[in-house]
Parts: structure tokens; C-alpha cells; sequence
């Protein structure tokens, strides 16, 4: 693990996430998040066989020995396709848990969120173990939380010990994974109104829907950039996640907005992508928060 930190983007990391890219594509076959999102289109055994989750770890330890910086693009390219397993936790997991790298399964990691709940990512799903508050793994029982499907959360237990680095390496990594969510949401939007007719012509060339999408991409180009300053300034970490956020979450907003009625649709699936920001920003930030305390 390395302590170097630039803005862009490393061979390494783009040949990776250019890696995992193509798995979730052919596993997901280019549906939308709606139809696959409960179901379970990807064996865990297809990311183990690949090493995918252990792409954080050392190559001492059996891993690819991949950067933050790498890491932020792993956790973009998950954004994009919300698979659901527990991809970006096991990485970051077995990145920081000796436990958690013995363990051939998928691992995730319970936080202690402002409001005091303790919530883990696919922390009810069958298989998943958890870094326990001692550093050891658990499978103890919670209960689930349905707010966001693409993350399956459970709440209860206890929350995973975790030193500060961990902690804001994890947050940040989540924040990437909110990027990922909101640059897919840009490429629906445009290629939506580039489609969708409107007095004999589409709704992308009127005026109003344009200034959507330009603010659209800007506040995504903001929370990326807000991502890299929290990887660049540690001390800083937790308002550079706290602009990240709120950006991200304003570009699923106005990609919302132009769809007009249908954009709010469980059908059309918008809104898993905003309910995952949500709930990573709550984990997120808590996380970059502990770092800090």
C-alpha cells in the first residue's frame, strides 16, 4: 500500500476497473438495475475464482497490490452496474483484515451510523460475514433493512473495528462507488432524452432540458473531484465526502427531473441508484467521521 496520491488516473487502476467492467457486463448482460437488482445474477464464486476481491490487498498477502487511487476507480465501475453482491466491502475488507483475507467468501463491514444504527452492507445476505468489533468474523443474525436494494443492508450487531486509515480508505472507496452511480445516471439521462420525441423532435434539444443535464454533469464532475481531495488531504477527508455526496445526489436528481413522470417509476429502476447514494453517504461519512474522531 502506498502513500502516494495523484489525481490521475493510474494504468493500473483503469486496466482493472476495465477488467471488472467487462465481468459485471457479461454477468448482467446489459440489463437495467431493476430487473437483476433482487435477483442473484453473479456467484460470489466468479469474483473469488478471479481474484477480483482481493485486488486491495499485498502481493505478499495474495493480492494485486492496487492503490487508493486504484480503488476509486474499482469502486466508480461498481457504481455503475450496482451488482448485487457485496463487491467494493469484500475488496476493502480484505485490504485491512488479516481475517477477512482467510476467508474465500464474500466479507462486508458494519458502521455505527450518526443516528446510532448499525447498519452492514449485505449484512443479511446468506454467506456474508462481517469484520466483528474484535477484528474477528461473524455471521450473527440481523435484521434487514429494504431501503436500498442494490446495498441489501441489515441492521444490529456490533460495528467493525476499524483503525483510522481503514476507515477513510473504506469511506472514500463508498464515495467513489456514489461517482460510479451518478455517472451512470448522466449516460441514462442523455441517452433518454436523445430518444424521447417531443413536438416532432427530441426533448434533448429544448433549452430547459439541456441546462439539466449541463448542471447534471458538472455536479458529477464536482463529486469526483471531491473524492480525489479526500484521497489527497486525509486531514480534509470528511468535507471533501460531504461535497461529493451532495453532488452525486444532485445529479440523480435532475436525471429524475428530465424523465418527468416515468423517471420516478420503480420500473424504471432511477431510484435505486439514488437510494444507494443515500444510504452509502450515511456509512460513508460516519466511517470518514471515526477516521477523524
Amino acid at each position: 500500500m502506498t502513500a502516494t496520491f495523484t489525481a490521475a488516473v493510474p494504468e493500473l487502476g483503469r486496466e482493472a476497473g476495465d477488467a471488472i467492467g467487462d465481468v459485471l457486463k457479461r454477468a448482467l448482460d446489459g440489463a437495467p438495475v431493476a430487473q437483476y437488482v433482487e435477483g442473484t445474477p453473479i456467484a460470489w464464486d466468479v469474483i473469488r475464482d478471479g481474484g477480483w476481491d482481493m485486488l486491495g490487498a499485498t502481493e505478499d498477502d495474495g493480492g494485486a497490490d492496487l492503490d487508493l487511487r486504484d480503488l476509486i476507480e474499482i469502486g466508480k465501475v461498481v457504481g455503475r452496474w450496482l451488482p448485487p453482491i457485496p463487491l467494493t466491502s469484500s475488496i476493502m475488507a480484505k485490504r485491512w483484515s488479516v481475517a477477512a483475507r482467510s476467508e474465500p467468501g464474500a466479507v462486508s463491514i458494519a458502521v455505527r451510523t450518526p443516528s446510532g444504527r448499525i447498519l452492514a452492507p449485505f449484512g443479511a445476505t446468506e454467506g456474508v460475514l462481517l469484520i466483528g468489533p474484535d477484528g474477528d468474523l461473524t455471521s450473527a443474525a440481523r435484521t434487514p433493512d429494504d431501503y436500498a436494494p442494490s446495498l441489501r443492508l441489515a441492521e444490529g450487531g456490533e460495528p467493525s473495528g476499524l483503525g483510522a486509515d481503514a476507515a477513510r480508505e473504506i469511506a472514500i472507496v463508498w464515495a467513489a462507488e456514489a461517482v460510479g452511480c451518478a455517472e451512470r445516471l448522466l449516460d441514462i439521462g442523455v441517452a433518454y432524452v436523445s430518444q424521447r420525441q417531443q413536438f416532432g423532435q427530441p426533448v434533448g434539444r429544448f433549452q430547459a432540458v439541456k441546462h439539466h443535464l449541463a448542471n447534471a454533469l458538472i455536479e458529477c464532475q464536482q463529486a469526483e473531484s471531491a473524492v480525489l481531495w479526500a484521497g489527497a488531504e486525509p486531514d480534509r477527508a470528511t468535507a471533501a465526502l460531504e461535497v461529493a455526496f451532495t453532488s452525486a445526489l444532485r445529479t440523480a436528481e435532475l436525471v429524475v427531473q428530465v424523465h418527468g413522470g416515468i423517471g420516478f417509476t420503480w420500473e424504471l429502476g432511477l431510484h435505486m441508484y439514488m437510494r444507494h447514494i443515500v444510504a452509502l453517504r450515511q456509512l460513508s461519512l460516519a466511517l470518514a467521521a471515526q477516521a477523524e474522531a
